[in-house]
């Protein structure tokens, strides 16, 4: 899923939330992709 799909799809969950959630959303996906990174297996 791409970062904008993952983005709208978080926006759509917290839609009823009363509180900012720019900040929140580019943190969740900047955490996401850091545990990517990590779990690609590397190449030998």
């Amino acid at each position: 899923m791409e970062s904008d799909d993952r983005a709208a799809r978080v926006k759509e969950l917290l839609v009823d939330c009363y509180k900012p959630t720019e900040a929140f959303i580019s943190g969740l996906l900047d955490k996401i992709r850091g545990m990517q990174k990590l779990s690609t297996p590397q190449k030998k």
